[in-house]
Formats: structure tokens, sequence, C-alpha cells
């Protein structure tokens, strides 16, 4: 099978994009959008990226960034039987789409069609939902072609958003040689998402970084691990006091309190359930 596969960079990327290598099938071009080029190398802002493994294992890499026809031009010599895409942020153009033969995947790490959209880890884990990880047909409209395949993933307490997506990208990466093997023997079954359950969900801004101690313990725990990446304070209003939380230590669903502890710069907030131990920067 000879792909097309585009993404950026990290686990997310990366991880499908060494499965397809040591596999059986083809990686005939890479896809990102605007690689960063010096001297006619590709070079890497981060440790990690797609454009420069591609260039280091002298695969073609097509730009994504240029116009419609330019991006064509770029693909004219190459044989696409398939697209995959995984944790690219653009709207693939239609006539891009149509150049793999047999069809276009990306793999979206939730469970379609719920939290569509550029941020659904976040959205999972701060309304504790069930966390898992999809793959779809591309269509014009993001996230909303038929689901392939899919499955749940049940994380550990207190994972970083580095972790979640490691475990989110192996999951997707087997699935991913499931689709294609399907996809080989003309066996791919597709199911349309039920529009009733959809769900979208934009980058978060700062005021979805307030909690709320009517969750239990354990859900801000492991929400304020998982987002700790976003760099971003928490707020929250205890004992008519608003905090500004700045890493979550610990939680005890055993343990009660009447009122909120201070021990320093900790505090220990009762929640509906439990109690949470969280640093915090600021008294407000």
């Amino acid at each position: 099978m000879n792909i097309l596969y585009i993404g950026s960079s990290g686990a997310l990327s990366l991880n499908p994009f060494r499965t397809l290598l040591a596999s059986k099938h083809s990686i005939t071009a890479v896809g990102v959008f605007n690689p960063i080029k010096f001297t006619s190398k590709i070079i890497a802002l981060e440790n990690e990226s797609l454009a420069l493994s591609a260039s280091q294992l002298n695969i073609p890499l097509i730009d994504l960034s240029r116009p419609i026809n330019n991006i064509l031009e770029q693909c004219k010599d190459i044989v696409i039987d398939v697209i995959l895409m995984s944790c690219y942020s653009k709207r693939l153009p239609d006539e891009v789409i149509k150049l793999a033969t047999k069809g276009c995947f990306n793999m979206h790490p939730s469970l379609l069609p719920r939290y569509r959209g550029p941020e659904p880890i976040f959205w999972q884990m701060k309304q504790a939902s069930d966390v898992g990880v999809s793959w779809h047909r591309v269509v014009h409209d993001l996230d909303a072609g038929d689901v392939v395949t899919q499955q749940d993933i049940k994380l550990d307490d207190g994972l970083s958003y580095p972790q979640i997506n490691q475990q989110l990208a192996e999951k997707g990466a087997e699935l991913m040689l499931m689709l294609l093997s399907d996809l080989l023997a003309d066996s791919l079954v597709m199911t349309t998402q039920d529009p009733e359950l959809a769900s979208y969900y934009p980058y978060p801004d700062k005021q979805d970084f307030v909690i709320e101690p009517s969750w239990t313990a354990q859900h801000i725990y492991n929400f304020m691990r998982a987002t700790e990446a976003f760099g971003h304070g928490y707020l929250c209003q205890v004992d008519s006091y608003n905090y500004l939380l700045d890493k979550a230590v610990d939680y005890d669903n055993n343990d009660s309190l009447p009122d909120a502890e201070v021990k320093g710069d900790t505090l220990y907030i009762p929640c509906n359930a439990g109690v949470l131990i969280a640093t915090y920067t600021a008294k407000l």
C-alpha cells in the first residue's frame, strides 16, 4: 500500500509514522504544513519532528502550506493509494483528499462523534469523560466522516498530557494497521456518525481552567495533571476565597474536611468526594 502520511510533531503523528515504517506498507511521501527549511535542509524547532524524520529517511516532503495547484504539482509523480493523517491542524483541501484511490483517513484522539475539535484530550479530562481514539474517513467537514474503527483507553491516575498522547498514539497505531489490512482485503466497514451525539469543542481559553470543588478530588487531580502542559493556573473558589492553583500534588478519596486547610503554599480542598491536595500561587 502506497501511503501519503500527513501530520506534524509529537507522539500522535510520530508513533503511527514509525509503525508504518516498520510495516509492509510504503510511505511514498510525507505532508506537513510550512516545513522549516535552512540551506535546502529540513530542520526542526523541536526534538521530534515529522518533517525532519522524513528528510533523514529521504522520503519526499509535500509542503501543504502552498497553493493547491502547487500541492498537486508536488504530488503528480507520487503513487498514492491511501492518505493517513494524524495531528494535522488544518483542513485538507478536497482536491488532495481525492488523490487517494482507496481513501483518506484521519486519527482523532476521542471517541467520535463526541469531542470533535482541535484539543479533545483537554475536554475529555475536564469533563471526566471516557477517553479514546478513532480512525475516520476524511470529508470536507472536520472530524465528521464515517468512523472506521475506535477504541476506548483506560487511563491511570495522574498521567501527564504527553503520557496520555503516547497511550492514544500507541493504540491508534494498532488500529491503523487493522484499517490498512481491511482496506487491502476490501473488507473495510464504516459507521456513519450520529449528528445527535456529536459535540465540538474549541481550543481552551483561560475560563476553561476554572475548577469546582463540586467535582470529585480524583477528577480535579487528573484534570490538573493532564493539562499542566498548557502552563495556565487553575482558578478555584474555596470558602468564599479564590485561589490560583498551581500543581495537583495528590488526592484522597477516603478523606473529608469541613473546611479548606492551608499549610504553607499547599491547599487541602474538600471536594464532592475526597480531598484534593494542591499548591497555589495566589489567594485572590
